[in-house]
């Protein structure tokens, strides 16, 4: 309306009841946004300066805030569930409501922002102006304009529209000819597209919905549609949690079995369940493709603490109190979790990480086990051989998260600036696993993970050592937090307490430290060799 009430005013008509109307009288036409504006600035500067003042300001004057859809989208962002916004809009109010929501975007408006941008499997949150931003001159506006984009542009809608679902909210796919098209040509039917209107959607956009296989979907307005869309999310995250009461009755179940082999049966089937529901989430679809970000990394390390729970809690309480038997079946879950062998397809980091499952019920069972001094079990456990690609790798050596390849464990959120990111994260579910299933105290569990993660960095160095002996590979062992303690004191306490170990110690009879007082010496003397410089490079 404002645009026309200034071209009328070019021809001296300064009021009107109707001004839409005002222009179908005068031009015999329906209004053209593209048209007027044209008349009213011959180039894109000037059109840009016509524009600021819609833009920047509402009728009253006021500077424009964002409205609720914006807030909306901006949550949706922040949760995860959205990581690419494209807007035909000129203004900043998408940008203003994703900072406000603690989300600093990756702003797109120009061939410019292109070259320079972070990649999107990097960006928490990218936002592509695709007529620019209204500030800058060269915005589109104009049929003219909006009949093609650069080819950097063009670009970058391919890979966005190939590799991620689309949601259309509030463009009515009329007038954008190059963005229609960028969408039409896309090869790509992996992921749902849906269209939310209100009424009837014209011609084109029909056109575009059925060649793409699209949904439309009807709303009354978009501040509703996307508060809804929001809360509906929120609720399909909180269902797909397990029921606090269904997992511990999974656990007591868990604590009967595992105890008994008369239930020898039941336990199995129990444990191929829980590992079933883990590999088959890493397996599926759902597992992420792409290389991992700091948000799509967190959000897999937390499905693989909420898909273990209760197969890693009953494999801690197995360890602790189970039988023999019942734990030579935690063996076989943890070759099953084991996607070691058979890395095919993907990327490097989505592959070392789908190890993170047989990890975490390693490290658990694992504890179970040590504080049940059950050492026999210990070292079976420890020297369980997994099959990968290339060769036979001991559990020591390959299932320590600080052994992963292709990881970098600082993009755990609230541990970038720490030491060993990982130690400190299991350690943090761990305690509260330990604290409920086996009664640990505070005290005992923050000893117990230390002596766990110990324990394994000498048992690693055993496998370790031989392979240097026998191929002439350096010698390296997974470490944990236990490094930095008691700034280094805490390892050199624990390894002077197992050198003091007599020969007839139970740990070496059941094999571990090499077997015997004699072959852990020059074990003990690569750890104390090696741990000094790990440290001296991380601290």
């Amino acid at each position: 309306m404002n645009l026309i009430s200034r071209l009328a005013a070019l021809e001296s008509v300064t009021e009107s009841e109707d001004w839409e109307e005002w222009y179908r009288v005068k031009y015999n036409k329906e209004p053209s946004y593209s048209e007027i504006l044209d008349t009213l600035a011959s180039t894109q500067s000037e059109r840009r300066a016509v524009l600021e003042s819609f833009i920047a300001t509402d009728d009253d004057g006021e500077p424009r805030k964002p409205t609720k859809a914006h807030h909306a989208i901006a949550q949706l962002v922040a949760s995860g569930s959205v990581r690419v916004v494209i807007t035909t809009n000129f203004d900043r109010l998408i940008e203003a409501a994703l900072r406000d929501a603690g989300v600093e975007p990756t702003v797109i408006a120009s061939d410019d922002a292109i070259a320079g941008a972070t990649p999107l499997v990097h960006a928490k949150c990218t936002v592509i102006k695709v007529h620019g931003d209204y500030l800058d001159a060269r915005i589109k506006n104009t049929d003219a304009e909006l009949a093609g984009y650069s080819p950097a542009m063009n670009a970058l809608l391919d890979q966005v529209f190939d590799n991620f679902g689309l949601l259309a909210v509030g463009w009515s796919g009329e007038w954008d000819t190059a963005l229609r098209s960028a969408i039409q040509r896309t090869p790509s039917r992996r992921y749902p597209f849906y269209w939310a209107a209100r009424g009837s959607v014209g011609p084109l956009a029909q056109d575009l919905i059925d060649q793409r296989g699209g949904r439309i979907c009807s709303i009354t307005d978009a501040d509703s549609f996307f508060a809804k869309l929001g809360e509906t999310l929120v609720a399909l995250k909180q269902a797909s949690r397990p029921h606090p009461q269904s997992v511990e009755m999974a656990i007591a179940l868990a604590r009967r079995y595992c105890r008994d082999d008369k239930f020898a049966m039941e336990w199995a089937a129990f444990l191929h369940d829980e590992v079933e529901k883990v590999r088959g989430w890493v397996a599926g679809p759902e597992y992420p493709k792409n290389e991992l970000n700091k948000e799509t990394f967190n959000a897999t390390i937390d499905a693989f603490i909420s898909k273990t729970e209760v197969l890693r809690r009953s494999c801690l309480i197995c360890g602790r109190w189970g039988t023999e038997n019942a734990n030579k079946l935690v063996v076989r879950a943890i070759q099953s979790l084991s996607f070691a062998a058979g890395f095919q397809g993907g990327c490097n980091s989505n592959n070392s990480l789908k190890e993170f499952g047989a990890s975490l019920v390693f490290y658990w069972n694992l504890a179970g086990l040590v504080y049940g001094n059950r050492w026999i079990l210990t070292c079976e456990l420890t020297h369980l051989e997994l099959e990968t690609d290339t060769n036979i790798n001991r559990a020591v050596l390959l299932l320590p998260p600080s052994a992963f390849d292709y990881i970098d464990w600082k993009f755990i959120i609230g541990e970038e600036k720490k030491v060993t990111p990982v130690s400190n994260f299991l350690f943090y579910h761990f305690s509260v696993d330990a604290t409920k299933d086996v009664s640990a105290s505070e005290k005992q569990t923050d000893a117990l993970f230390d002596q766990v993660e110990f324990l394994i960095s000498l048992e690693a160095a055993v496998v370790r050592l031989k392979l240097v002996q026998d191929t002439g590979l350096r010698f390296w062992i997974p470490f944990g937090r236990y490094l930095w303690k008691s700034r280094g004191a805490s390892w050199l306490e624990a390894i002077a307490k197992y050198e003091a170990l007599p020969d007839a110690s139970p740990l070496y009879a059941a094999g571990l430290l090499g077997g015997s007082k004699s072959a852990a010496e020059p074990i003990f003397a690569e750890v104390k060799d090696f741990l000094p410089k790990v440290r001296h490079n991380w601290l």
